[in-house]
């Protein structure tokens, strides 16, 4: 269970990750290997996975975002995946692999009358155009395809309320 302490300090790494835990400390007003245990308690417990640079993906020359559901064939299990994790894990390691193809940044199997969700970034259109017209339809377990299109982002928070 998380203390106020706690929640002050991820409340604080989430805002700025890079922070030093000295500051930290001194804003409120505890010691410092008080934070830098609770800082490992936190770790070690899987409350805090990891830190990340937060980056500029238009910066890096993505321009184009995309929402794919994907419905899947029905056909089991692969050892102990079924086939729409199967077929998640083989398309991320194809858009991680080939140039020619979107990155995708998440992939959720999903509740409704599809089974993927896939959130899809591209540089080029071409990227998104190959994806979707050629790429997607040579998967044999993918039986329909719904794209939307993002036309402009009110809200992107990754940071959840503590």
């Amino acid at each position: 269970m998380l203390d106020e302490t706690d929640k002050a300090l991820i409340q604080a790494l989430l805002s700025n990750a890079r922070a030093p835990l000295a500051d930290i400390a001194k804003r409120l007003n505890v010691a410092r290997t008080t934070l830098s245990e609770r800082l490992e308690k936190l770790e070690r417990t899987g409350f805090i996975k990891g830190y990340r640079v937060e980056v500029n993906h238009y910066k890096l020359g993505f321009k184009y975002i995309a929402f794919v559901l994907v419905k899947v064939r029905r056909g089991g299990f692969r050892g102990d995946k079924s086939n729409q994790e199967t077929l998640a894990e083989k398309i991320i390691q194809d858009c991680s692999t080939k140039r020619a193809l979107p990155w995708i940044e998440e992939a959720h199997i999903i509740t409704g009358e599809y089974d993927l969700l896939l959130k899809v970034w591209a540089r080029e259109w071409e990227e998104l155009t190959n994806f979707l017209v050629k790429y997607m339809p040579e998967q044999n377990d993918v039986v329909q395809t719904h794209t939307m299109l993002v036309l402009k982002t009110v809200h992107d928070d990754p940071r959840p309320p503590v």
